[in-house]
């Protein structure tokens, strides 16, 4: 066995120990963030909860968008049935969350021209629409309708009651560090800035 000086091996140990506490120093470092563009790191708590923020008022833009379908129909009441949250495709393969939200009323409407209606108000808004009927259920009329290829709604008129289901627009973020932040009495507390050092 080459005999080693001490201090060469005392030098390679300072070396050894000091490319450690770098690893793992590095592990408690911040990640780096372009103020353009915010933090590289989806998971990151400040770039959560500005998802989690866009969230709620794409939610509260939806529910302004559905009272204003629901009056172009008419004076019917209409009855919330829930709001749920899913996983969606936010563009360019990244992955994110929306709100769906439904919505009925058992009163009559007249199909043809409540369809009508709905379908001249989501077009002027922006949506393209399309139409399905089924020639062996006359009492029901379906319209589609998505905005450059997200947030899908849809009105069925039907001669038992209608129904509105609208999804909002999907907000891209990693769906678990959403729903922590959203609902942290089911998913856990969500992440604080310092928690993991």
């Amino acid at each position: 066995m080459p005999h080693k000086p001490k201090s060469r091996i005392k030098a390679s140990h300072i070396l050894a120990g000091l490319f450690c506490a770098a690893l793992a120093l590095s592990a408690c470092t911040p990640t780096t963030e372009n103020p353009m563009t915010g933090s590289s790191n989806p998971s990151d708590p400040d770039t959560v909860k500005a998802q989690v923020e866009e969230l709620k008022q794409a939610l509260k833009d939806l529910h302004a968008f559905k009272t204003e379908t629901q009056k172009a129909i008419g004076p019917q009441k209409w009855v919330d049935k829930g709001t749920r949250n899913s996983a969606c495709n936010a563009g360019d393969g990244r992955k994110g969350v929306n709100y769906s939200v439904m919505s009925q009323t058992p009163d009559p409407v007249d199909l043809e021209a409540s369809v009508n209606v709905v379908k001249t108000f989501w077009e002027s808004k922006g949506f393209t629409t399309r139409v399905e009927t089924n020639p062996l259920d006359p009492g029901l009329i379906r319209l589609y309708a998505n905005q450059n290829g997200g947030n899908l709604i849809s009105f069925t008129a039907n001669v038992k009651g209608s129904g509105l289901e609208m999804d909002t627009v999907c907000v891209g973020g990693d769906q678990h560090e959403i729903y922590k932040e959203l609902y942290p009495e089911i998913y856990g507390t969500p992440s604080s800035p310092g928690s993991v050092c």
